[in-house]
């Protein structure tokens, strides 16, 4: 019996769809990243999720922090972006597909937090059906870690302000030494671009230093504030707070945050612009 597949649904809009295009963007993306120094152990990156050529340099510096290392599953998290619905949906598939082959789905780890709470995780596909978030972490998870990962694709629905605190409960009921958290979100949208870099780099700051209470304090200034064009602080607020809470559970330490906006592209408008950064946390 053939696997059941997903796949693509934003390739050639958001990344090569061939493979060797995308293998050739990939290593220029990569190529001038210089590799980590330090020695220490990322156990979970905040990275965007645009098309390469916007947001592609920002997430290679910190995927460049896991090159080369092996992990039994990366969990895959974001807000969804294309469907509504309420709770947690994890892709059901037993595979993902990109240009560079086939990442098998943890569908062993999809059933435990499905069993333990079943009317929160749920196993959905539509809800990843045409989404791009996670999509895009694909290939550059293929290219930057040793072969024999499995992926734990889980987007958020309608929750609670205080979903994080459960969802970061389940994950770390679950989580070993050998997987690796990945939170796929992109920063301001919309304002400017001398706007958008006062904005993001408080947002980074708060992301950095694990305080979801003045990010979400952040999140609701940006909210309130008549800044022209600002619609939001960054997009995926339940899975990066729950990123963070597990981050200071653990008591990781986050590493100095990366940062461009879509006005750094060249030729591109600077009147309204999204933010994207990235963030790697590593064990003490």
């Amino acid at each position: 019996m053939q696997p059941t597949i997903r796949y693509p649904a934003v390739a050639e809009e958001f990344y090569p769809s061939e493979t060797r295009e995308l293998e050739a963007l990939l290593d220029g993306l990569f190529k001038d990243v210089p590799p980590p120094v330090n020695g220490k152990t990322a156990k979970a990156l905040i990275v965007p999720h645009a098309a390469y050529r916007y947001s592609g340099a920002v997430s290679a510096q910190v995927f460049a922090s896991v090159a080369g290392r092996s992990f039994r599953t990366v969990i895959l998290m974001a807000n969804a972006h294309a469907y509504l619905f309420e709770g947690i949906a994890i892709d059901p598939h037993e595979a993902w597909n990109s240009p560079l082959g086939d990442v098998p789905v943890n569908l062993g780890l999809s059933h435990r937090l499905n069993a333990s709470a079943p009317g929160l995780f749920h196993e959905h596909d539509i809800a990843h059906h045409c989404d791009h978030v996670l999509e895009v972490q694909i290939p550059l998870l293929q290219h930057t870690l040793a072969p024999g990962f499995s992926i734990l694709p889980m987007l958020f629905g309608e929750n609670s302000p205080e979903i994080y605190r459960t969802v970061a409960d389940h994950l770390l009921s679950v989580l070993t030494d050998d997987d690796l958290i990945v939170a796929s979100t992109d920063l301001s949208h919309y304002p400017s671009y001398r706007d958008a870099t006062k904005i993001d780099h408080v947002t980074l700051e708060h992301m950095k230093n694990m305080d979801i209470e003045n990010l979400e304090r952040h999140e609701e200034e940006i909210r309130r504030r008549t800044i022209p064009g600002a619609t939001s602080a960054f997009c995926s607020p339940d899975a990066i707070k729950t990123l963070l809470e597990i981050a200071r559970k653990r008591k990781w330490k986050a590493g100095e945050p990366s940062y461009r906006n879509s006005g750094d592209v060249v030729h591109d408008d600077r009147l309204a612009v999204v933010g994207y950064g990235a963030i790697a946390f590593c064990k003490p």
